[in-house]
């Protein structure tokens, strides 16, 4: 189907619509076309969904109610057909769209497609499945806690439990599921059908979870004590989580005990966000003690200033040292580079400019001068307010005096080549021109002698001049650095 068949079919609105999803598909169900915004939301399928099969975008559970839907407009083209369906996101996610469903007709009266639009209506469908998980919620905590809590007290339990962003669970007081909300199945995977009247943590014992914690909160069950634990686990679809539990024990008005609730978070990606900032602070610990590195931070709205123990180390002090680092750094810093020092980091607390190298002197405790070789970040507010400094230190004092004494070095071979390319060679010229004059008043009687000679003096002639060539061309190399 060519675009201008599809624009002739579709008004302007919808085809760049931002709040309808207009989608043309043939008769196998292979989308001809999508509109922008049909396309940006799946856009982690492919940047182009034309050729995909519409069942790419659509939650598993709800394909076949999406093909009856399709062939019931195909079988009676002139009834379009309306459908509520998940649509898949990446992961396990979905959200709720409605869709009417019209058949497409060629030139000859014969079906050759459907298109749909639909818009997202996952706001209203959760509220209505909270709605509906709520009264059940309630009904069974009502039922599991009629002798203990008021209507209201109850309402209030039930609230927690439908959420089903976490796990909820209600045992009696032998410790037997009697309830487990929504967000349990969601994120342990096992149906409430399933597991009521199993022990309220019997997934635990399955999946060799550490026997310490296994005592630990049998020890609490036992003793009717509140607790909270961290564990992981692999739930009943092998995908390994990690939980955070917090159970308590239930007990009503004579203080007599009658069950427990228990809340399970899952709270996998904070713990692989932990893991992950605790590695790169290993990594970047690891970089920063073998380079000698110390890391500084200044909160420029208040003055804090954060120091890890390197900094201290390179100022000569100990990292339990009475005095602020900010004093340790004026006391230290040298008098000469005061006020280099002074505009860096004025600019550096205006937001002007990062440093990508600065090097300072400091006083040692012990009278000894250091250099330091210092680079800063400034790290904004979304308004674009400078609000903290972050830098290194790395004492480069050995650096500092390699190079003097390679200075040095390079001196003195300027002064032993000038030596050899110039004060030696002016007693040589003498030596040549003496040779020149005996050789032509004829009056060297040993010839043989007098050839050996010329030829000795032409030859250190020739040294020389490659000396001479030589110390040009290192002139050329200090002059460059």
């Amino acid at each position: 189907m060519s675009l201008l068949k599809v624009k002739e079919l579709l008004p302007e609105q919808l085809l760049n619509s931002f709040t309808f999803s207009v989608v043309i598909t043939d008769l196998t169900g292979k989308f001809v076309y999508v509109n922008p915004l049909f396309q940006q939301k799946f856009s982690h399928i492919s940047t182009t969904l034309t050729n995909h099969h519409f069942a790419d975008t659509v939650y598993a559970e709800d394909i076949k109610p999406c093909n009856e839907a399709a062939r019931e407009c195909i079988r009676n083209p002139e009834k379009p057909v309306s459908i509520t369906v998940r649509k898949a996101c990446e992961g396990d996610e979905f959200f709720w769209t409605h869709w009417e469903i019209s058949a497409i007709k060629n030139e000859q009266g014969q079906v050759i497609g459907t298109m749909s639009v639909g818009h997202d209506v996952t706001t209203t469908e959760l509220n209505n499945n909270k709605t509906t998980e709520l009264l059940n919620s309630r009904a069974y905590v009502a039922d599991a806690a009629s002798s203990i809590y008021s209507d209201e007290e109850i309402t209030r339990l039930a609230l927690v439990a439908h959420n089903d962003n976490n796990a909820v669970v209600i045992a009696d007081k032998a410790e037997n599921i009697i309830w487990v909300n929504a967000g349990f199945t969601r994120i342990l995977g096992y149906k409430s059908e399933e597991i009521k009247g199993k022990n309220l943590f019997f997934y635990l014992q399955q999946n060799g979870v550490d026997p310490k914690i296994l005592k630990r909160i049998q020890y609490s069950l036992e003793n009717k004590l509140a607790f909270t634990e961290q564990l992981q686990i692999k739930n009943n679809r092998d995908k390994a989580i990690w939980l955070e539990i917090s159970c308590k024990p239930l007990f009503d008005d004579a203080n007599v005990h009658i069950g427990f609730i228990a809340n399970e978070d899952d709270i996998t990606k904070r713990k692989h966000a932990e893991q992950e900032q605790q590695e790169t602070l290993q990594r970047l610990s690891l970089a920063t003690d073998s380079a000698q590195i110390g890391v500084w931070e200044v909160d420029i709205l208040d003055g804090t200033t954060f120091w890890d123990e390197k900094m201290y180390d390179l100022y000569g002090f100990a990292k339990n040292t009475l005095f602020a680092p900010l004093k340790i750094f004026k006391k230290a810093l040298h008098p000469e580079d005061k006020e280099l020092m002074k505009k860096v980091l004025g600019g550096l607390a205006e937001g002007k400019k990062s440093i990508d190298s600065v090097v300072y002197r400091i006083n040692m405790p012990n009278g000894n001068i250091r250099y330091i070789e210092a680079h800063a970040i400034v790290q904004k507010s979304a308004e674009g307010i400078p609000i903290r400094l972050i830098g290194t230190n790395r004492d480069i004092t050995d650096d500092i005096a390699v190079q003097e004494k390679m200075k040095t070095q390079n001196k003195v071979l300027r002064d032993i080549a000038f030596i050899q390319s110039h004060e030696v060679r002016r007693p040589l010229a003498n030596i040549l021109g003496v040779i020149e004059v005996l050789n032509s008043s004829n009056s060297v009687q040993n010839k043989e002698i007098f050839d050996h000679l010329i030829q000795s003096a032409n030859e250190l002639d020739m040294q020389i001049r490659s000396i001479v060539k030589k110390t040009n061309n290192l002139d050329g190399i200090f002059s460059k650095g």
